[in-house]
């Protein structure tokens, strides 16, 4: 089984080779979900991945991020550059650039991202169609799932994430930092703040802080699943960390990673101390309370202060640090061993660099053969009367509602009471034992969230493409509409520079409440209500659907003030989403009024629509 190690730096690369990674994955500067990592330039994917294939250990390159319509020239300059260096694959999340990379690179070979969210057998199933030679499979997993979905159908590889970091929420699905600050988890710049310090009349502390994952103790089973590769997490970690982790599982003993308290999350079986709110989830060891503790000279620590959720990382020198902010009884926390030799990892490199041969590789544009990928497939939209939308979750709010459009947004909680005569919205996560539940709605058209839903919809219906099935640009537009899309919503963190330039059927979200987490690792043991950040003046709604955990926005999503802008650009198709409020005919009278009058409510968001998403 192949061993897959992180590589965030070029001393990260050559550790995990010297521990016995079979393969490894890496980032360029740009396009890539660890933004924040260090990276590689093209030059050093070029001699590093030389070196690699002269160990025999394969390349994998991460492209795992959503893609603006503007950006897509630069990603495919930089796709037609590394078919040249040799690397062995693609990680992608991007459904448009998964297309041209197809269409116009055969020779790169294609792994879908554990960012496209693929949780059951329809989804590798479609994956598999689109020309995806691997799928990094969900981390929230169960060992029963994955061995239904790798047998269900054998086109495809499956690759799962063993070790290393777990995400509260459902990759692919988060939108907690894009929504505080405008910095994307989906763009490669998540902010982290599932791992702040947040209050609920319940509870209070490191509410969505989970433990970080490890299977190294179910190896045997996971061998008999069909899993062709183990992965693991850690790009933004040490050099230390990555030879540490893969040495484990190429040697099967167990090692000291200095990383979190460990868990097997949904693997075997629910986990009820994969939370534990009270405690910093910090990377490290814990070794002792300031100024109490014993370490190594050489040793790299870390210092908390859980009152103001700050640390700090330093080489213990062999005195106790005075640090301002910091105090007695804090906890320290190993996070590196003095013996690690990375002189040695330094000196390597530079014999490494030293006899490469350096191979030219073409940093002029690559032709824009792609283009014709979208070339009169949408034509010229004809002016047509306005059209509205009205998305509800709840059968009560048709008492109010006199409009033939409407969308019933379905899940476990409502499954059995889908209106007739309705489009039906699928959830982003339908689990595997749920499938055939979905696949026996019949409706007049769907909404799709999920790639799996091309394949759970029906072959016939209407489609069109739902906010977390992004659409960032045309040539993802493209390739779903291949595959019988006809519409598209735009998603919810999109900005209005990016969505000006999307020249295909739009519908857009003027009112709502996103659901910005969807967790399958929180329970109703962790129902907390509505909670608040201690960082920043952020409130949000916790529900429940079925053993899904949601958080919504506390202040809705209003872009009603520019409506008629969008109307300007050719967009007449908009939704109200009226999902995860309670029906209530005064309350909707008054929407409408807004709507009527362009106007926002005063206490409302415009999400990243006006500030733009990095």
């Amino acid at each position: 089984m192949e061993i897959l190690a992180p590589a965030g730096t070029k001393e990260s690369f050559i550790a995990a080779i010297k521990a016995g990674a079979n393969s490894i994955y890496v980032g360029l500067k740009d396009f890539n979900a660890r933004k924040n990592a260090n990276n590689l330039n093209l030059y050093d994917l070029q001699v590093l991945t030389d070196y690699a294939h002269s160990q025999k250990v394969k390349v994998y390159l991460t492209l795992n991020i959503l893609i603006k319509h503007e950006e897509i020239n630069g990603a495919v300059q930089i796709i037609a550059q590394i078919s040249q260096v040799g690397v062995d694959a693609v990680i992608v999340q991007d459904l448009g650039l998964a297309r041209i990379i197809r269409d116009c690179f055969p020779g790169l070979r294609l792994h879908a991202s554990t960012q496209m969210a693929c949780h059951n057998s329809s989804g590798a199933k479609v994956l598999a169609a689109l020309g995806f030679k691997r799928v990094v499979l969900a981390r929230e997993l169960t060992l029963s799932e994955i061995k239904t979905i790798t047998k269900s159908n054998k086109n495809i590889e499956y690759e799962i994430f063993a070790h290393g970091a777990l995400c509260f929420s459902i990759s692919g699905m988060c939108l907690f930092s894009s929504f505080i600050g405008g910095l994307s988890g989906n763009r490669g710049r998540c902010t982290q703040p599932c791992r702040r310090i947040w209050h609920s009349k319940k509870a209070s502390g490191y509410l969505f802080s989970p433990k970080d994952l490890e299977l190294f103790d179910y190896l045997d089973k996971i061998q008999k699943t069909g899993v062709c590769s183990l992965k693991i997490e850690g790009r933004m970690r040490s050099s230390e960390y990555v030879y540490r982790a893969v040495s484990q599982y190429k040697t099967g003993k167990r090692t000291a990673d200095y990383a979190r308290q460990k868990s097997s999350c949904l693997f075997s079986g629910r986990d009820d101390k994969l939370f534990e709110p009270d405690k910093a989830q910090c990377l490290g060891i814990k070794i002792g309370e300031f100024p109490d503790f014993k370490a190594e000279i050489g040793d790299r620590l870390r210092i908390v202060n859980p009152k103001t959720d700050s640390n700090t990382v330093f080489k213990y020198g062999g005195e106790t640090p005075d640090f301002e902010g910091f105090e007695k009884g804090n906890p320290v926390y190993l996070t590196g061993s003095g013996d690690f030799d990375e002189i040695a990892l330094s000196k390597k490199l530079n014999a490494i660099y030293a006899a490469h041969i350096r191979r030219d590789i073409s940093l002029k544009a690559s032709s824009n053969q792609y283009t014709n990928l979208i070339a009169r497939v949408w034509p010229s939209p004809e002016k047509k009367a306005e059209k509205l939308w009205f998305k509800i979750d709840d059968v009560e709010w048709l008492k109010f509602l006199d409009s033939k459009n409407i969308i019933f947004a379905v899940n476990q909680n409502n499954l059995r009471q889908i209106p007739q005569n309705v489009m039906v919205e699928l959830p982003p996560f339908i689990a595997e034992r749920d499938i055939n539940d979905y696949k026996r709605i019949d409706a007049k058209g769907y909404v799709l969230n999920n790639i799996a839903h091309i394949d759970i919809a029906g072959e016939h219906a209407e489609k069109i493409a739902g906010p977390y099935l992004y659409v960032w640009n045309a040539y993802a537009a493209r390739a779903l509409t291949d595959l019988g899309v006809s519409k598209f919503f735009t998603a919810w963190e999109d900005d209005t520079l990016n969505i000006r330039r999307l020249k295909f059927p739009l519908i857009v979200n003027l009112f709502g409440k996103p659901v910005i987490t969807r967790s399958r690792m929180l329970t109703k043991e962790h129902d907390y209500g509505a909670v608040v950040s201690d960082k920043k003046d952020i409130e949000l709604d916790q529900f429940m659907e079925g053993n899904l955990s949601l958080l919504v926005t506390k202040i809705p999503v209003m872009l009603f003030n520019a409506k008629e802008k969008l109307k300007s650009i050719g967009i007449n198709e908009f939704c109200l989403d009226l999902s995860y409020i309670k029906p209530d005919e005064k309350f909707l009278k008054e929407l409408m009024r807004a709507y009527a009058a362009n106007t926002n409510f005063e206490i409302s968001s415009k999400f990243n629509f006006k500030r733009g998403v990095k």
